[in-house]
C-alpha cells in the first residue's frame, strides 16, 4: 500500500465543481502525514488546477499510482481498477438498481468501497450529509427554474430574474438580489394566474432549514397545513405563503382508533400510511 491518494475529476454533471478534498487539506496531508496527492485536471472545478499544484499535488490525468481514491458523486464502470479504494457518495446502500452494476463492478474487481453515507459516530448518526448549503443552493435553483417556467408560459414574473445557483459570486450576493426582488413583489405582486404562491416544505431538517433561509428573505407568511384552504380562499398577491409540513401532517395511522404520536411513528412506521 502506498501513501498516494487520488482525487477524481467529477464528471456526472456538466456543472460540477465540487471537490472531495481542498488544497489547504492536501497540503496538511503532505505536510503532517507525508501522503502525496494527484489530481485529475477539470476546468470548472471550484479550486484550479494551480491551487493544488501549489499545495503541492501533481495534476495529471492518469491516477494508476493512486491506492485510495477519492470522489464526490458516483464512478463511472469503466474506471475502477482491481483491488484500490474507492470514497464516494455510491448511491447504493438502499440497493438502488441504476447503480447495481456499478456496484458489482467494484466486487468483482476486489475494490473496497468506503461510503460517505455511511461514515457515522458511535450513535449511529451520520458524520457526511447534505445539509444547509443544500437547502441554499436547491431553492434559488427551485426558483429560478419556476421563474423560467413562467417566462416561457407568458406569465410576467418577479421571479424571472433569479439567477441559477452557480451564477452568483457569493451568498451575500444572492442575498442582495433577492431582497431586490422581494420589493419587487411587495411592490407589484404575482400575476393572479399564480396567486396565491406557496411553496411547501416537506420536513424540517438540515436542508430544509436552508431552503427556508433562502425563501425568507423574500415577503413571505408562515402558515399551517390546515390554512391552506383559508389562504386559497382569501389570497395574497404580496406575499410567498410558506408552509412547512411534519410528521403528522404527512401520515396518518391505519387504524381509525389511533391517534399520531410521534415516538409511536419512528418505533413502528408500520402502523401509518
Amino acid at each position: 500500500m502506498n501513501n498516494i491518494l487520488g482525487i477524481r475529476r467529477e464528471d456526472k454533471h456538466q456543472w460540477e465543481r465540487r471537490v472531495p478534498i481542498t488544497p489547504e487539506h492536501v497540503k496538511e496531508l503532505k505536510e503532517k502525514h507525508k501522503i502525496q496527492t494527484i489530481v485529475q485536471p477539470s476546468p470548472i472545478r471550484v479550486f484550479s488546477n494551480e491551487e493544488y499544484q501549489n499545495s503541492g499535488a501533481i495534476v495529471k490525468e492518469n491516477l494508476i499510482d493512486c491506492s485510495v481514491i477519492f470522489a464526490v458523486k458516483e464512478i463511472p464502470i469503466d474506471f475502477f481498477e482491481p483491488w484500490k479504494t474507492y470514497i464516494f457518495f455510491s448511491h447504493t446502500i438502499k440497493g438502488q438498481k441504476y447503480n447495481m452494476p456499478m456496484l458489482k463492478k467494484m466486487i468483482e474487481l476486489g475494490c473496497n468501497l468506503i461510503d460517505y453515507e455511511k461514515i457515522a459516530d458511535e450513535k449511529n448518526r451520520r458524520l457526511v450529509f447534505f445539509g444547509r448549503y443544500a437547502g441554499l443552493a436547491g431553492m434559488i435553483d427551485t426558483l429560478w427554474t419556476y421563474g423560467q417556467r413562467l417566462k416561457w408560459m407568458g406569465i410576467n414574473n418577479p421571479l424571472s430574474k433569479i439567477k441559477r445557483t452557480i451564477d452568483y459570486k457569493d451568498l451575500d450576493e444572492t442575498k442582495e438580489h433577492f431582497k431586490n426582488i422581494g420589493r419587487k413583489i411587495e411592490q407589484d405582486g404575482f400575476h393572479e394566474s399564480i396567486t396565491p404562491m406557496v411553496v411547501g416544505f416537506a420536513g424540517y431538517g438540515n436542508v430544509s432549514k436552508g431552503a427556508q433561509e433562502i425563501l425568507d428573505i423574500l415577503p413571505v407568511r408562515e402558515v399551517r397545513p390546515r390554512q391552506l384552504e383559508a389562504v386559497y380562499n382569501n389570497p395574497s398577491n404580496k406575499f410567498v405563503y410558506k408552509v412547512v409540513f411534519k410528521e403528522e401532517d404527512m401520515v396518518e395511522p391505519v387504524s381509525s382508533e389511533k391517534q399520531f404520536d410521534l415516538q409511536d411513528y419512528y418505533d413502528n412506521p408500520h402502523f401509518y400510511r
